[in-house]
């Protein structure tokens, strides 16, 4: 007996997870059906595959780990099947899961959807949003199919296509004089404002300007390119922007 693509799906679920619970929403069934499939799927390879002995954060066991480990590559090769077969049929038909960075979802999003749905009108767009270390790892899982984020990153196992460059732009409040050529130096004396820790746009903008680590200078952090710009607005200090935020006005 052999098991399922369901089965392996639900350990991969309970690795990501650590919780019976999550991982049965996740696979979008019910927590008994989920238990039903891993027991099965203990029973076939004779041996336990999750550690049950701490309720708050389940864990596979070694060998739960390794057939975990090896299913993902199995369930990737499954849906390259699927969309190689799709992709016969016509292109960019049916579901399509896209992970953006939020510092690049609400700027370049309205300009490339409108355009895709022409196209494309068969295309089943469904976005998901997050930090460039969950879509990643999202990728990697076999959640998603396609993801934007800033590069330089590091992503195992996928063929990385760069389609533009961007430069920073700096903000400053609208009464301060500003010279059109500033030397990355001047920049060591200001209040910066950045995205919190997290955000590759904060690792991004302190290594293109060599600037010293925020522990080291006075600064400021927000959760968003909207937080920044509204406290550059009242005069708390000076952010860096990419330009496509600017141009989006």
């Amino acid at each position: 007996m052999s098991p399922t693509l369901k089965q392996l799906k639900y350990l991969t679920a309970i690795e990501d997870t650590g919780s019976f619970s999550r991982a049965a929403e996740m696979c979008f069934i019910t927590q008994s059906t989920l238990s039903a499939g891993i027991k099965e799927l203990e029973l076939i390879f004779d041996a336990p595959l999750v550690n049950r002995a701490n309720i708050r954060k389940i864990a596979l066991t070694p060998l739960g780990q390794s057939i975990s480990d090896k299913a993902r590559q199995i369930l990737r090769d499954v849906d390259t099947m699927m969309d190689s077969a799709q992709g016969m049929q016509a292109p960019l038909t049916g579901p399509l899961r896209l992970g953006v960075i939020p510092t690049i979802a609400p700027y370049l999003l309205p300009a490339m959807l409108p355009a895709l749905q022409q196209e494309f009108p068969n295309l089943e767009l469904q976005i998901q949003e997050g930090l460039s270390q969950d879509i990643v790892r999202n990728l990697s899982a076999g959640a998603l199919d396609v993801i934007l984020l800033a590069l330089p990153y590091n992503t195992p196992g996928a063929h990385q296509e760069p389609l533009f460059e961007e430069r920073f732009c700096l903000a400053a409040h609208q009464d301060r004089k500003v010279p059109r050529q500033l030397l990355i130096n001047q920049l060591e004396n200001e209040t910066l404002l950045l995205l919190e820790d997290g955000h590759c746009m904060r690792d991004h903008a302190l290594s293109a300007c060599h600037l010293q680590q925020p522990q080291e200078r006075k600064n400021f952090s927000a959760t968003s390119l909207a937080t920044l710009i509204q406290m550059v607005g009242h005069g708390y200090g000076v952010t860096l922007l990419p330009d496509m935020v600017v141009q989006s006005g």
